[in-house]
């Protein structure tokens, strides 16, 4: 479920870095809800997008950050493991801002710890997730939760 929620953040976000004029919330749920994401998820993805945008996010004295428009590239291990397509979606969600630079890192170090021989986009999507919607981290849903199996929010 977090991976569908990742999809949906990513694909808003990047319509919304598009045309920053666009404020056509609707056209985009439906075009959402063609693609099969039910209007819960897509309003969870709304609701997450603005409490993470109003919010901000604090560096902690752990983080880094990269020098402006430098581009992380892979060690020949990762070039190995990791698929171009699952780099390109997570390279997609720094620069979308879901992920820092070091949040970027954390999941790069994460998906070689898995200590398979081939990362994918849906296990990329996975790890993302799970340090996006962390409660420990500091992107939280901020009590909201959804329950796998219903539309329910809480």
């Amino acid at each position: 479920m977090q991976e569908r929620l990742i999809e949906i953040i990513v694909f808003l976000l990047g319509e919304f870095s598009r045309d920053e004029n666009n404020e056509n919330y609707l056209d985009l749920s439906k075009e959402l809800i063609s693609k099969g994401y039910s209007e819960n998820e897509i309003n969870l993805a709304y609701s997450w997008i603005f409490n993470h945008l109003q919010s901000g996010k604090e560096k902690s004295k752990e983080e880094f950050e990269y020098i402006a428009d430098s581009n992380r590239l892979l060690h020949d291990l990762e070039k190995i493991i990791i698929s171009s397509e699952a780099y390109g979606y997570l390279l997609q969600m720094r620069y979308l801002g879901l992920l820092s630079d070091f949040d970027l890192e954390v999941v790069i170090e994460r998906a070689i710890a898995l200590g398979t021989s081939d990362i994918s986009l849906d296990d990329i999507k996975t790890i993302a997730a799970s340090l996006i919607f962390n409660s420990d981290s500091n992107y939280n849903f901020e009590g909201y939760f959804y329950h796998m199996g219903t539309n329910t929010i809480h």
